[in-house]
């Protein structure tokens, strides 16, 4: 896992998301990436595809007014003009999260840390806290 930090950006693959975020104009890959994890329940979610929904549902809370502390710029400047997210997509982030937190190898990777994983968690647990209806 290349991540530096505990935070939701502090990763290549949140890196890279954002990366691909900043060349679409619409929601499209925030719905895709929160679908990626959210979809197929049965499946086992791949490290990847989590950071991608973690960084996709920062962007719904972003979205919602209430960005986190570590926002990049760049998205930022990504939400200006776009709309409040619906019920249907906050519900949406919020499954991604506990998607997430229930089992997937990024959970898996965190729970080697003992140090860090309850910091990793008490992140995911604030983006839900700041997507609405669900927060």
């Amino acid at each position: 896992m290349g991540a530096w930090g505990h935070s939701t950006f502090d990763n290549d693959d949140a890196a890279d998301w954002v990366a691909d975020l900043e060349e679409s104009t619409d929601m499209s890959d925030v719905i895709q990436a929160l679908c990626g994890v959210t979809d197929d329940a049965e499946d086992y979610i791949e490290a990847p595809e989590c950071s991608s929904a973690i960084a996709a549902a920062e962007v719904v809370a972003a979205l919602n007014g209430n960005p986190s502390a570590d926002l990049p710029g760049s998205v930022r400047e990504w939400i200006e003009g776009k709309p409040i997210p619906d019920a249907g997509l906050n519900t949406k982030a919020c499954n991604a999260i506990d998607a997430v937190l229930s089992d997937s190898e990024l959970k898996e990777l965190w729970e080697e840390n003992a140090e860090d994983y309850p910091k990793w968690v008490a992140c995911l647990t604030d983006i839900k806290a700041r997507i609405h209806p669900c927060g």
